[in-house]
């Protein structure tokens, strides 16, 4: 069940649909050079690796190397940073201005935005192990407020 809700969250998280805005080429170019120098693409890459090992950790032995291997194969079909940059560059490039995000490129081309660029796997990968330990130890509060939120 619990590999159902992360599942379930990933595809919520990629279905969200960006606003139309009026977006100029230069806005969106600064978009881009944004998510380059911020390393996104290795983040991003990282992260669904993070959240398919963890939708994986309590299934048998046996069924783990099957699982991971169609999950992969459905990710880099449907969610992988090629097929989803550009849409992530305008979803950037709307909330933030073309300004904005040139002064954003600035810093992660600093040594602290380095470093912060090193270490945003780690943290992603214990903050996800936080939350999986949350819902762990309350899975059986979980499980049962759904049931009775699906017997209305």
């Amino acid at each position: 069940m619990r590999f159902k809700i992360i599942i379930a969250l990933l595809l919520f998280s990629t279905a969200i649909k960006a606003q139309t805005v009026n977006i100029t080429p230069a806005h969106l170019k600064a978009a881009e050079d944004m998510l380059k120098s911020s390393g996104a693409d290795t983040l991003f890459k990282t992260n669904i690796s993070t959240l398919v090992d963890q939708a994986s950790s309590k299934l048998p032995d046996d069924k783990k190397p099957v699982f991971i291997d169609v999950m992969n194969k459905f990710m880099n079909k449907y969610i992988s940073w090629d097929i989803l940059k550009d849409q992530l560059a305008s979803l950037y490039a709307q909330e933030f201005t073309e300004k904005e995000l040139k002064d954003l490129t600035a810093f992660y081309n600093t040594p602290l935005g380095r470093k912060l660029n090193s270490k945003q796997a780690i943290l992603f990968q214990k903050s996800a192990l936080l939350g999986q330990q949350a819902v762990q130890s309350h899975q059986a509060e979980l499980q049962a407020m759904l049931q009775a939120a699906f017997k209305e």
